[in-house]
């Protein structure tokens, strides 16, 4: 190999294990990691490390084995394996957010709620056929084809933003198993028929329960609806004495909350109303396995001394489209910042595209 192109390939490999460790050292050193810079430090953390092995391997194969073809055929193949999966998962991932969410209509609640992600996910498809169709376009159209340059770019924010999303919950989940707190706050859910803790509800008591010492005290936290027979907390202290054999002594009732804000700051005012010292006002909170980290988000801008604890398991067909529903309404929680950042992007190649069109009419004339 020329022993240039050798040097620079050093270089990076050195340089990405660098990196590896920087951004691995500050994911660990984060003060609160119920932040999204969890996620986009997992992400460079983890994009680092892959560069760095893959340099780490190519230099023992040119280097040490002296086998150049061996090392590009290792390159390529990763390639086409990337380039693969990106593809697959372009498509796989609306149809499945379509059968899923169909699923989750017949056989939860069936509302015009449930079918928000099909349709996005139709648009997005139709979208997608839209970009490819103008990309054949003649030269004449290079101001539109600059300008449908909007949607693969949006696209990979979007994308960008969903993984940090996801990397954020994930790393968070693992790193929270070991909190323990005195007081546990299992947030309510909908009743069934007005009157019964459902399975989705059910699995939340069952988390909190599952982990509770022997002097824990538990609040279940969740208001009156208008077409429920009596509040969430009442439901779920029943069935946690009934059907889970907890002590009821040990249980709370926060019974006047309707939103996921509303279970903490409420149930941290109740926890306050008992405790004096401030180290002994911290929690734990109990919701499902896909809205754990957005409620840790709610607790961190809420300046609470509170974490989240293991998630009430789901059925698949349920997680994934409200996975995706957390994740869009955590993009509305920072609204004001996508919405500059989506608005510069799009500003620029609209102004480019008119500065194309116009060069383009003008030359014709």
């Amino acid at each position: 190999m020329n022993t240039e192109i050798l040097t620079v390939a050093l270089g990076l490999t050195f340089f990405f294990i660098l990196l590896t460790v920087l951004f691995f050292w500050q994911s660990h050193r984060l003060k609160d990691i119920r932040t999204l810079r969890l996620g986009r430090l997992t992400a460079l953390w983890l994009a680092s490390a892959f560069f760095a092995i893959n340099g780490i391997a190519m230099t023992i194969i040119f280097i040490f084995l002296g086998n150049e073809r061996l090392g590009g055929l290792i390159l390529a193949l990763e390639v086409a394996l990337i380039s693969l999966i990106t593809f697959l998962l372009s498509i796989a991932i609306p149809i499945a957010i379509i059968v899923l969410s169909i699923r989750m209509w017949r056989r939860e609640s069936k509302n015009l709620a449930n079918f928000i992600l099909p349709i996005l996910m139709l648009l997005f498809m139709i979208v997608d056929i839209s970009y490819i169709s103008v990309q054949h376009l003649s030269q004449n159209f290079l101001w539109l084809q600059i300008l449908a340059w909007t949607y693969p770019i949006l696209a990979v924010y979007m994308g960008w933003q969903f993984l940090v999303f996801f990397l954020s919950s994930w790393v968070y989940g693992r790193r929270m198993r070991k909190t323990r707190a005195q007081y546990f706050v299992v947030h309510g859910a909908g009743l069934i028929n007005g009157q019964t803790v459902g399975r989705l509800l059910a699995n939340r008591i069952k988390a909190a329960v599952n982990v509770a010492g022997d002097s824990t005290m538990i609040i279940m936290s969740g208001g009156k609806g208008s077409d429920e027979n009596l509040s969430e907390a009442e439901a779920m202290r029943s069935y946690a004495i009934d059907e889970l054999g907890f002590p009821s002594e040990r249980i709370l009732l926060e019974d006047q909350s309707t939103t996921t804000y509303e279970n903490l700051v409420y149930s941290s005012q109740l926890i306050e109303a008992k405790e004096e010292a401030k180290e002994a006002r911290r929690f734990m909170f109990f919701s499902s396995d896909y809205h754990v980290f957005r409620a840790a988000l709610f607790a961190a801008r809420l300046g609470l001394d509170a974490q989240g604890g293991p998630g009430g398991k789901t059925a698949i067909y349920y997680r994934v489209p409200a996975f995706i529903r957390e994740f869009i309404a955590v993009l509305n929680y920072y609204r004001k910042k996508h919405l500059i950042i989506i608005g510069l992007i799009v500003g620029f190649l609209l102004l480019f595209s008119i500065i194309v069109f116009i060069m383009q009419h003008k030359t014709v004339k």
